[in-house]
């Protein structure tokens, strides 16, 4: 009886953590590499640019403009990008929830020097509200709370989020807070 108690201890704790939420959107989840990020499955034609390539696009600065004291500290914005036939570039979209979203991302160094993801946002129009929801639902679970225009779900250390403020556009968020705060706190610390 006691080794059956064992056992069964020794199972719920190896399936803890597997039934945790990942926050994994399939094309990009809280924690994962830069590279992971920029070298994913992403559609025919289209491309991840990032801040600190010495070769980027100077059209899409804006797009990738950074805070400088983030940057002080290694990170970087990436995005989703397509090139048009005279060869410049802009923000592309991709289908996410039923309708066609851009796709941008921040990402910092871990303790180890480790670029990974600490936000993502995608930002699609007003009327793909449902879908985002739908969405992100499908992949986290029910929400944590919700009230019409802002959609919540959060774990110790992660949330999501997605919203629109009766304007033209949704937005979705996915944060890394551990990694976020320990940002804020290198950040804090330089000023």
């Amino acid at each position: 009886m006691k080794r059956l108690l064992g056992v069964c201890a020794v199972l719920s704790a190896m399936a803890g953590p597997a039934m945790a939420k990942d926050y994994d959107l399939g094309y990009a989840r809280i924690g994962m590499m830069m590279g992971q990020f920029r070298f994913a499955a992403w559609p025919a034609g289209l491309s991840v640019r990032c801040s600190d390539d010495v070769d980027r696009p100077k059209e899409v600065d804006r797009l990738l403009a950074m805070p400088r004291q983030m940057a002080d500290l290694g990170a970087v914005r990436c995005a989703l990008l397509k090139v048009d036939e005279a060869g410049k570039y802009s923000a592309a979209t991709r289908r996410v929830g039923g309708s066609p979203v851009e796709v941008a991302a921040t990402f910092a160094p871990d303790a180890g020097g480790t670029k990974r993801l600490v936000q993502l946002f995608l930002q699609g129009p007003r009327d793909g509200f449902d879908g985002l929801v739908a969405h992100f639902t499908a992949r986290l679970g029910p929400p944590a709370e919700t009230d019409g225009r802002f959609v919540r779900w959060a774990e110790p250390g992660k949330e999501a989020i997605v919203l629109h403020e009766e304007g033209d556009t949704a937005l979705a968020m996915m944060i890394d807070w551990k990694m976020q705060e320990a940002m804020n706190a290198k950040m804090a610390t330089r000023r």
